[in-house]
């Protein structure tokens, strides 16, 4: 009897402990989102990644010339909370079991299947190809839009 008295709070601690340990944190959500993804509406894509320790996000945005511009802002963590800071703060929250991102203001995104640096940069190749083939019309041919 006299053991079964400290028998109880042993197990309780270890029980504790062992729940306490399956939590998980901001630093393994990061490492399971480093990834590319893709907007679920039509908002710029962004890879999420980690350089000297950091996490970061980097977007990719066609201008209205059609050149791509890229962004990199830093991921910080402020109270239990992951933002993207990009002048105003972006919550950025994992959802795992559909392996989504919301980003508030910002939306849903889901992981992309293919590179986006390899994507925008094949589609930036493309259109320059495409711009260099000669167009014709009542007889006039210029080639690149000249």
């Amino acid at each position: 009897m006299k053991h079964l008295k400290y028998l109880f709070p042993v197990l309780l601690c270890t029980l504790l402990l062992g729940f306490s340990s399956c939590k998980e944190t901001n630093a393994d959500r990061l490492r399971a989102m480093r990834s590319d993804w893709e907007s679920v509406k039509n908002r710029p894509a962004f890879t999420l990644f980690e350089e000297n320790g950091h996490y970061r996000v980097t977007t990719y945005r066609k201008t209205y010339r059609g050149t791509i511009q890229t962004e990199t802002y830093q991921i910080s963590e402020q109270d239990g909370n992951l933002f993207i800071e990009t002048g105003l703060s972006v919550l950025l929250t994992y959802d795992k079991e559909n392996d989504r991102i919301l980003l508030s203001p910002g939306g849903e995104y889901k992981r992309s299947n293919q590179s986006l640096k390899k994507r925008v940069y094949e589609n930036e190749n493309n259109n320059a190809a495409r711009s260099m083939q000669p167009v014709c019309w009542k007889g006039q041919c210029t080639v690149g839009g000249e």
